[in-house]
């Protein structure tokens, strides 16, 4: 060590010295900026930038040498062989690639940082020996060899502690620190190398040939030469290189940043982003890995048409072509893992990426945009409970199977579907078990077609088919027939169980109809006859029903129109007491006068009404002009309206009594509401919460039509009411047998051993009132005593009055009463 030591101070300039080890240290921070710059991806630029940080160090450590032989034995005239001065900076340059190269091999950490110590240790002391031997001294040289091996092991040693700390380079710590330890490799080997040498001056040198001192070898550089020459260009070239790294560094961190913004925008966007130049990808945000199932490292380097179908890549080519005015997008196809093809729409625009001009392309998937679509469409021409086709895509089918049957010069059948008595399914299931059920026939329906046979619904219960017909009408029948019969199976919810039933309207084209709209009529008419003649049937349409649809719909008009124009009055039916003889009371009768038609029935607009819904307004106006006329009668005499079951389903049926009271001003119980028992078949809670609450207003109510029911005794005992009345088909069969007399005599003891007043309707012929009244029936009334009519409340007491004045008690009267 003391050796080394005194080399260095006996045997050196100073200031040489010190120039050597800035040129050193300079020359191993600019290879290690140049070897952290080469950590791209690309074989080629790794390769280029080690070259150029192999070249610097090379450089640096010929540099380092050269200057430290000008400092070594002042006053000593040397020289030095240009041949061997040269081949030394290739040896060192060599070495060092060979070393950087060894680095990055495929081996453990360990193993790598050992070649790479040894290669590089080796190269420099390569270099140190030969530029030693293109020396010319004035004297004898002597060579220590252990001493040379020493260096040769210590610089070897401290170049494995560099490369083993050599990872992190971008970080300006790490890379000062690594350049300590190379600078200590490349010193060490160089002093203690110097050590080992021993140069004799004395005449032995004219033996060599050796020129005197002060005197240069022949074609050799001398020291002031060579002195000037390395030093100037030495520091200048590693100042200069060192300057251009740093400005690299600088600009290429910015660009770093730039990427990685440009990265982070891209990635929040959920479109694809890719930007290429001439084809071949630069960039690629994370939706872009995300549609094409590749990591974004495996996109980047492709060319961007082989992104695209093969259908799709001449329209991507034109839409590279584009200039830097924006065009409108493309919608094309690229091919994404797996060979499927996902429909984008593509927009390109040139752009300035980095300094160089690029085009930057958007893409969006439209994927889920489709499915949405076909997702809406679906929804629009669907019914959304049971799924098959709407009003809407029925309309579009039959426009495409009429058009079909004209050119082919076949029919199409039309069925009108409409299922009986849905609305007490509903009320027994409730309405999740209606929709269960509907879709439930939907399926069977659809079970029974044939795949070009459209299946719609168009209503709440309703349903349309239209097929094709290849043989004649029959066909249609016994199609019409298996679909009753499969609907017609029972149907099990949540342990309820119901046996659907439909009926069936059938329509020809172009036999009934000549257009879709006359073919839906013409199939509707016939529905209507089917579920009025025969409920669960199917029923062809005929010429004649065209008739009886058009006078239906005129007299649907003309009733609604007599709603608003005060066409409807009320006729009155006396009530008579069967002890007294004395009217009681009058039961309110609507008859219709039309203006050209006349007086109209109740028979033939009733019915009618209680179909279309208008029976609500019509029984509303009833009860409420049934009050009033009833206001301005004698106070022992009620009056008595008939409710429908429609009207009495109404939850507001106790408010629009308690109105009718308050406005006319009629005490409660003068108002009887008549019910039948088809009121209290559906909804039996309900029935009697409505009936409580007509009662609690002090209203009577009168259960008519007794005996035709389902289960009369179970409602006298569930309803509390205050009347029954003995339909007229028991009274009219009153001395036909001694059934019929029993019957009755039965009814009328029930009733009064139940407290309720018993009333007997139809009363046509005196035999039927005296057995009528032998029986104890309290009220009587029919055509005997009393046919309908407009009341006139001058005549109404005019008989009581005259028979209590001859002091004889009122009778019933056989003639009219009004």
């Amino acid at each position: 060590m003391m050796r080394v030591i005194g080399c260095i101070t006996n045997q050196h300039d100073p200031r040489l010295l010190v120039l050597a080890a800035c040129i050193c240290l300079l020359a191993c921070f600019t290879t290690l900026t140049l070897v952290a710059r080469a950590e791209r991806p690309g074989r080629l630029g790794l390769l280029a930038w080690l070259a150029a940080a192999a070249a610097v160090f090379g450089c640096g450590v010929w540099s380092l040498h050269f200057v430290a032989m000008l400092a070594f034995m002042p006053g000593t005239e040397i020289t030095y062989r240009p041949g061997l001065t040269l081949l030394s900076i290739l040896v060192a340059t060599c070495g060092t690639l060979l070393a950087l190269l060894c680095q990055r091999l495929s081996l453990p950490r360990g193993i790598r940082c050992v070649l790479a110590g040894t290669a590089l240790g080796a190269s420099v002391a390569a270099m140190h020996a030969t530029g030693v031997a293109a020396m010319d001294v004035p004297g004898t040289l002597w060579i220590d060899r252990p001493q040379l091996a020493w260096s040769l092991v210590v610089g070897i040693l401290l170049a494995m502690i560099a490369f083993a700390r050599s990872d992190r380079l971008s970080r300006l710590g790490r890379r000062i620190e690594v350049s300590a330890w190379l600078a200590a490799c490349v010193l060490s080997i160089h002093f203690i190398g110097m050590s080992a040498l021993q140069i004799t001056l004395g005449p032995h040198a004219a033996a060599r040939g050796m020129p005197g001192p002060g005197v240069g070898a022949p074609g050799g550089f001398s020291y002031g030469m060579l002195a000037t020459g390395v030093g100037a260009v030495s520091l200048v070239v590693l100042v200069a290189s060192l300057a251009a790294t740093l400005m690299e560094q600088h600009l290429s961190d910015r660009t770093v940043l730039e990427l990685k913004r440009l990265r982070l925008l891209s990635s929040i966007s959920r479109e694809v982003m890719i930007i290429h130049q001439d084809g071949l990808i630069l960039e690629v945000n994370a939706a872009g890995a995300t549609l094409f199932g590749e990591p974004m490292d495996a996109l980047i380097g492709r060319q961007f048409l082989e992104l695209f179908s093969a259908g799709s890549q001449a329209a991507a080519q034109a839409q590279m072509n584009q200039g830097s005015e924006p065009q409108a997008p493309a919608k094309l196809e690229v091919r994404v893992r797996g060979g499927r093809l996902v429909p984008v729409e593509v927009a390109c625009r040139a752009i300035d990426f980095i300094g160089r001009p690029a085009t930057a392309v958007a893409l969006v998937d439209q994927s889920e945009r489709r499915r949405d679509a076909e997702t809406i469409r679906h929804l629009a021409q669907h019914d959304a409970l049971t799924g098959v086709p709407n009003r809407l895509l029925l309309h579009e089918r039959m426009i495409h199977t009429l058009a079909a049957s004209d050119a082919q010069q076949t029919s199409v059948a039309l069925l009108h579907l409409d299922l009986d008595r849905f609305k007490a399914c509903n009320d027994l299931l409730g309405d999740h078990g209606a929709d269960l059920l509907l879709s439930e026939l939907a399926s069977r329906l659809t079970a029974e077609l044939r795949s070009s046979d459209t299946l719609a619904r168009i209503g709440g219960d309703e349903f349309v088919i239209v097929c094709a017909l290849q043989d004649d009408a029959r066909q249609v029948a016994a199609l019409a027939g298996r679909l009753l019969e499969t609907l017609g199976q029972a149907f099990e919810h949540e342990g309820l169980r119901v046996a659907p039933s439909a009926s069936i309207g059938i329509a020809l084209y172009p036999q009934d109809a000549v257009n879709q709209a006359a073919l839906l009529r013409a199939a509707g008419t016939a529905l209507r006859e089917a579920k009025r003649e025969s409920p669960g049937s199917f029923k062809f349409f005929e010429r004649g029903m065209d008739l009886v649809l058009h006078e239906r719909v005129e007299l649907e008009h003309d009733l609604r129109l007599a709603i608003e124009n005060d066409e409807l009055e009320l006729h009155y039916q006396p009530l008579f007491s069967c002890s007294s003889g004395v009217i009681e009371g009058y039961e309110a009768l609507i008859r219709w006068h039309h203006p050209k038609r006349g007086m109209v029935m109740p028979i033939d607009f009733i019915p009618l009404a209680e179909q279309t819904g208008l029976i609500v307004p019509v029984g509303e106006w009833a009860i409420r002009t049934a009050c009033i006329e009833a206001s301005t009668w004698p106070a022992r005499q009620s009056i008595a309206v008939n409710v429908s079951p429609m009207q009495f389903r109404q939850s507001n049926l106790p408010s629009i009594v308690a109105d009718a009271l308050l406005t006319s001003g009629l005490p409660a119980h003068r108002l009887e509401i008549e019910i039948t028992e088809g009121v209290l078949i559906t909804d039996t809670d309900e029935a009697i919460r409505t009936l409580s609450a007509l009662r609690a207003q002090g209203v009577r109510v009168s259960l008519d039509d007794f005996g035709t029911g389902y289960s009369s005794l179970s409602y006298l005992s569930s309803f509390a009411v205050d009347k029954i009345k003995i339909d007229r088909s028991f009274v009219r069969t009153l001395g036909q047998g001694e059934g019929a007399d029993l019957l009755v005599r039965t009814i009328i003891e029930l009733g009064h051993h139940l407290g309720l007043t018993v009333v007997a309707e139809g009363v046509e012929t005196p035999q039927q009132l005296a057995m009528i009244q032998g029986k104890g029936c309290d009220q009587v009334q029919g055509y005997l005593l009393g046919r309908p009519a407009r009341m006139d409340p001058a005549r109404m007491d005019q008989n009581e009055p005259r028979q209590r004045a001859a002091g004889r008690e009122p009778e019933l009267q056989i003639t009219a009463a009004l």
